[in-house]
């Protein structure tokens, strides 16, 4: 078989053990070029094959097949498993060949926030063994732990929640270290966290974009029902809101996608795609509705639910030996997402 570019390029970004959007974060371009690459339907730039040789740690003519490549130059992740293949998964506790398996993949500001949580935990434990404070382990954790969800999430997006959040953990931490007497009465807490979250409620409908927008007539009153698909050449966003709706996605190769339902049902057919790519990801978000998504039996579905008052729900099977593997990320509040297996 012959090596291409965008077969070295795969093979060297599995030998370092990273995503396609990671790479495409260091190289300043999107991931659906990275994909473009691998699967040798266009090809880099003249300007970007020095980039990509520094990433890899190799020459530029070994990166064009000129010159052998290296064995060996970044040592990649051990895996175990699934990942023998050199395929990385994202993070998140999955079942992979009966087992049930942790993949952390992490960025450099999540990692940091959790060894500056370990470390601001462990050393109030410290203090407080060695000056004798009335403390508890679970009074500095859950503050502590509020406190840094709060401050790390507001980059690269402010978010008036995340500052609540920091907000609240610092004050409850001073107040159990007993660094700060002023007592909140609950009266006082339930409107201002309603003034927090409302106020990050305002700032998000700003930010959204509303790309289609439709009003329909309905035994002579008005109902919004705002309904969108945008289609690329390897991508997919479909969003409904107020309402219901049915689309099928065509597209010759699946890289990633995205589907959003907010008071509304949403079904999502993937039945028009040929094939998908190795590193297929969809993200999924469904607030107070219903999004269906149904899916070939050749792929298979490997689901990254985060619920609150939600459901992430599968029905049938896929093949036992299934062309390829779709990574979903699954927020539900309120709702529920169902993968139907067709």
């Amino acid at each position: 078989m012959e090596e291409t570019l965008g077969k070295r390029i795969a093979a060297n970004r599995k030998r370092l053990g990273i995503t396609q959007d990671r790479l495409a974060d260091q190289l300043g371009v999107t991931a659906q070029a990275v994909s473009k690459w691998e699967n040798d339907q266009s090809c880099p730039d003249i300007t970007m094959l020095p980039k990509l040789a520094g990433v890899f740690g190799m020459s530029t003519d070994a990166l064009l097949g000129i010159e052998p490549q290296p064995s060996e130059i970044v040592p990649a992740r051990e895996n175990t498993g699934a990942q023998a293949d050199g395929n990385q998964e994202p993070s998140g506790i999955h079942m992979q060949n009966g087992q049930w398996e942790f993949h952390w993949d992490a960025d450099r500001r999540d990692s940091v926030g959790l060894a500056l949580w370990v470390l601001l935990v462990g050393g109030l434990m410290l203090a407080g063994s060695l000056l004798h404070w009335d403390i508890g382990f679970w009074d500095i954790l859950w503050p502590s732990g509020l406190l840094m969800f709060g401050l790390f999430g507001l980059y690269p997006k402010f978010s008036f929640f995340r500052l609540g959040c920091g907000i609240f953990g610092g004050y409850f931490l001073l107040c159990n270290l007993h660094l700060l007497n002023l007592q909140v009465g609950k009266e006082l807490l339930l409107p201002v966290l309603l003034l927090i979250f409302g106020a990050s409620l305002l700032l998000d409908a700003f930010r959204r974009k509303n790309p289609n927008s439709t009003v329909i007539s309905c035994n002579g009153k008005d109902s919004r029902f705002q309904s969108s698909l945008q289609m690329g050449e390897d991508s997919f966003r479909c969003s409904t809101s107020f309402g219901e709706d049915s689309r099928k996605i065509e597209l010759a190769c699946l890289c990633s996608g995205r589907a959003e339902v907010s008071f509304g049902e949403l079904e999502l057919n993937l039945s028009g795609c040929e094939k998908i790519s190795e590193d297929c990801r969809i993200d999924a978000s469904c607030s107070f509705g219903d999004l269906k998504i149904l899916v070939p039996r050749r792929f298979r579905v490997e689901a990254f639910p985060s619920t609150s008052f939600a459901s992430v729900e599968f029905s049938g099977h896929p093949d036992e030996t299934p062309e390829g593997t779709i990574f979903l990320n699954g927020k539900a509040s309120f709702g529920s997402i169902h993968i139907q297996y067709i």
